[in-house]
């Protein structure tokens, strides 16, 4: 007997799961905009407590709940069109990366208020007794992988789709880098306080924001743009690290 079958109590959390599956199917854009308001306020509280931020990488993926399992092809979790799509995506994205932290090196220099040294802190004073090979495999499968699968499913995936279906492919574009930059001062700039680290980091993620959502057009793969992503934020890892 399934939990939903008639003479079995239906547990609070199928309940729960299936409320939100019904408000995201009756009023999409409004239950996706509530899912992303909860997710940004985790992620920038995250400024002032590790646990949060772990806790918020964690939980963006699970705005595929909205979605029955069979529908997940729909928000972009499917194959590319082509490989040489692909190829563009990525190229496109790490020429965002290079323009965008090229241009903070320029303004502000390699020091503290360049946001990008904040992925150098990360790695090197995460586990600073721990073994270079280890932090290093530990840096790949986290910002090579696991950071993001999570986001892109979230923001090329469920929400670009949200917004794509309603308002067309370039606004779906523009307002989910703006989402993706904004949510990002949870990881630069809030704590400390500092305002040069917000003015580089905003323009900074707005542009790679809009270099994936071009990845995700242009392939009709959030997969895609987890590949594009997980690239890109290596090669500026490995740039960083050279400072």
């Amino acid at each position: 007997m399934s939990p939903l079958e008639p003479g079995r109590p239906d547990p609070t959390g199928v309940r729960a799961h299936h409320a939100l599956q019904r408000g995201y199917a009756a009023y999409p854009r409004a239950t996706a905009a509530a899912l992303f308001a909860a997710l940004a306020t985790v992620r920038l509280l995250g400024a002032f407590s590790q646990s949060l931020m772990v806790v918020s990488v964690v939980l963006t993926p699970l705005v595929l709940l909205v979605l029955p399992r069979a529908a997940w092809a729909t928000v972009g979790l499917r194959p590319a069109v082509s490989a040489r799509r692909v190829a563009e995506g990525i190229a496109v994205v790490v020429a965002s990366y290079a323009l965008s932290v090229g241009a903070c090196v320029l303004l502000v220099g390699t020091g503290r208020d360049n946001w990008a040294l904040g992925l150098r802190t990360l790695v090197v004073d995460t586990a600073p007794a721990a073994p270079a090979g280890l932090v290093a495999l530990g840096a790949v499968l986290v910002l090579g992988l696991l950071v993001p699968l999570a986001e892109e499913t979230c923001f090329r995936g469920v929400l670009h789709t949200t917004l794509a279906n309603r308002h067309g492919g370039p606004v779906a574009v523009v307002v989910t880098a703006a989402a993706w930059a904004l949510v990002h001062l949870g990881d630069y700039g809030l704590r400390p306080f500092d305002g040069t680290v917000i003015a580089g980091v905003l323009p900074s993620v707005f542009l790679m924001g809009l270099a994936l959502g071009f990845c995700r057009v242009r392939t009709g793969s959030v997969y895609a743009c987890v590949l594009a992503q997980g690239v890109a934020n290596l090669l500026l890892l490995g740039w960083v690290l050279t400072w």
